[in-house]
């Protein structure tokens, strides 16, 4: 299972799932206000753009991270792709309940993305897996 509440922020995933680009799709998009029009667009990545996913336990910026990708922008989009294997996902503690994460998406190591704001910090709840392999 993979799926994003309402807020666009807070991810939900099984631990030990993969995330594709034709299902279980993990998407993001990055809204920008433009100051002269008043309106807020899309930005657009551009090839060569990189994209840092980084995984921590809750509340543990400052702790080591449990995982960290980089991704490579191939082709011009407004809706980038981001993938992860069931390797990926095994990162997370096997527990017997949901258990809740702290991650950020950096683009080209100087802006968040997706991050700690007003809301508080951006959450992955992982829930267990079927199997323990």
């Amino acid at each position: 299972m993979i799926k994003l509440e309402d807020d666009n922020k807070t991810l939900h995933i099984t631990r030990g799932d993969a995330t594709h680009t034709d299902y279980n799709c993990l998407a993001l998009q990055f809204p920008i206000y433009n100051v002269s029009t008043g309106e807020t667009e899309l930005y657009e990545f551009q090839v060569g753009d990189k994209l840092r996913l980084t995984f921590y336990d809750k509340k543990g910026y400052t702790k080591r991270e449990l995982l960290s990708k980089e991704y490579t922008i191939t082709e011009a989009t407004t809706t980038p792709v981001i993938e992860l294997t069931s390797t990926d996902t095994k990162v997370f503690d096997l527990t017997n309940k949901r258990k809740t994460y702290w991650y950020d998406i950096v683009l080209n190591n100087d802006t968040t993305i997706i991050g700690v704001d007003t809301d508080g910090a951006a959450k992955i709840i992982v829930y267990p897996e079927a199997c323990e392999d």
